[in-house]
């Protein structure tokens, strides 16, 4: 009879999640893509394809943490009964008037962290810089995402759109350099400064190098797009004004190499999603919440 309530529980559990992620596929498939300026589409479709496998297991590795912690919670009761009753009192608390002040305890705690300021300014800013690019680039990924794909708003696809401009070219120029500060902030003083009290493991160099290679490719494959005259790239450049900077230095016959740059950035930003799970950074932004949230949530939604 357990044997029968454990099964009846994990299959509540894992089909729902497995129907989420064929969903959430499916979107990233199906989308039109209009707005993607590589000249031959198969560089498309290869980038899907990845993307698609990357963010499954990116859910999947996120999964795996969280029945990790719901196993080292010292409760009585299998993982998955205990998941499925945290989540849905979980959702029924999203909904409840102390989730506002929930969430402002949350980006203190996780992004703000006032702690780390008052021992360190240059650790705290250098946190503040990539997490917070990080963040903020993210979400402005998902509002160019829905503009241009659903709702096919034109100042977002004109070049000479003030949403395009604001948003595609400035915007997401700033929250690059606010990224590339802080990491290198980091490699300069884990790999050059090297202080005593500080370990840099291979996860953690890894980790490092991985996000640099992913802003800096983001750069590059702008810079190759306005060198070369790529679509979406040769009206009002100097708004991208990191990107621009460095097409200064690129002659114009790399465009034709547009493609290729856009498909490897694109791979590799589609692998940093997969890693982000097995890797420090997720426990960086999990961590403290789970924390706080141990502390804030009323006693009725944490146990199970």
């Amino acid at each position: 009879m357990a044997g029968g309530r454990y099964l009846k529980d994990r299959l509540y559990l894992y089909l729902p999640f497995f129907a989420g992620l064929l969903i959430i596929a499916s979107i990233i498939l199906l989308l039109p893509y209009e707005t993607v300026y590589v000249q031959d589409r198969t560089y498309l479709s290869v980038f899907l394809v990845s993307i698609v496998l990357c963010v499954s297991v990116f859910f999947l590795g996120t999964l795996f943490n969280v029945m990790v912690w719901m196993e080292g919670k010292g409760l009585a009761g299998a993982p998955e009964k205990r998941l499925l009753r945290l989540s849905a009192r979980a959702v029924r608390f999203l909904f409840s008037r102390r989730f506002g002040k929930i969430m402002a305890v949350l980006y203190k705690e996780a992004i703000h962290l006032p702690k780390l300021k008052k021992a360190s300014v240059t650790r705290w800013l250098t946190h503040f810089l990539i997490l917070g690019g990080f963040v903020l680039t993210f979400v402005l990924d998902i509002v160019v995402t829905i503009s241009l794909d659903l709702f096919k708003y034109q100042p977002m696809i004109d070049e000479t759109g003030w949403a395009k401009i604001l948003i595609r070219d400035f915007l997401f120029d700033l929250t690059g350099v606010m990224m590339l500060l802080g990491l290198c902030f980091v490699a300069v003083r884990r790999f050059i400064i090297k202080p005593k009290m500080l370990r840099t493991e291979l996860p953690d160099a890894a980790s490092i190098l991985f996000l640099l290679a992913v802003v800096l490719g983001g750069f590059i494959v702008e810079a190759f797009g306005i060198a070369g005259g790529i679509s979406d790239h040769t009206v009002n450049q100097e708004y991208s004004f990191f990107g621009y900077g460095l097409s200064l230095l690129m002659p114009s016959s790399w465009g034709a190499y547009y493609d290729q740059v856009w498909l490897f950035h694109g791979v590799l930003s589609a692998l940093l999603i997969a890693y982000i799970p097995f890797s420090k950074l997720f426990h960086m932004i999990a961590t403290p919440i789970v924390i706080e949230a141990e502390q804030m949530l009323p006693s009725e939604v944490i146990a199970a």
